[in-house]
This record gives C-alpha cells, structure tokens and sequence, in this order.
C-alpha cells in the first residue's frame, strides 16, 4: 500500500510540476501581446475599430508587457538581452588615403 501511495504522490508531483512550468512559461511569454497589439494596429489601418479603441488596445498590451519584462529582469541589475535592444544602423567613417 505504502508503494502504491508514493507512485501515486510522486506521479502527481511530475505532473504539477510539468503544469507549473508551462504555467511560469505562459506568463513570461510576450509573443502573444505583440501578436495582438499588432493585429489592433492592423484593424485600427482597416478601419474596423477607432481611435480610442486602439488606445485602450495598446495601453493594457504595453502595461502587460512592461510587467512581463520586470518580471524576468527579477532582481539582476538591468541586465540587458538581446531582445531588450535593437540595432537601428551603424555609422562608419574611413580617413586615411583615397585610392583611384
């Protein structure tokens, strides 16, 4: 009986922990608000929702994101990843001797 009770113990344990990290994956994943703040952008473009809808959109999927990232950023001294930055161009300059 007492094997019987730990397999079942240790095989709901495996299971809610399995749960609990896609739980923890879902809450930290922002693809899905960009998906919809995108898809808000694309029907405020077609003239399907207005102005103030758009805002309303965008302010509630910028306040979900904004904690997402102070969520993963936890309690590292603002450590940057790659993407919490963009390259938007390089600037380059040659001095030296011109060749024909």
């Amino acid at each position: 009986m007492f094997i019987l009770d730990s397999v079942l113990i240790g095989g709901l344990r495996f299971v809610f922990d399995k749960i609990a990290a896609a739980v923890d994956t879902e809450l930290n994943d922002d693809t899905a608000l960009r998906e919809q703040l995108l898809a808000a952008q694309m029907r405020l473009e077609l003239d399907e929702i207005s102005r103030q809808e758009f805002e309303e959109i965008e302010a509630d999927a910028l306040a979900r994101l904004r904690e997402i990232r102070e969520r993963r950023q936890g309690g590292e001294a603002s450590a940057l990843s790659p993407k919490d930055y963009k390259i938007t161009g390089i600037e380059a300059s040659f001095e030296g001797e011109e060749h024909d």
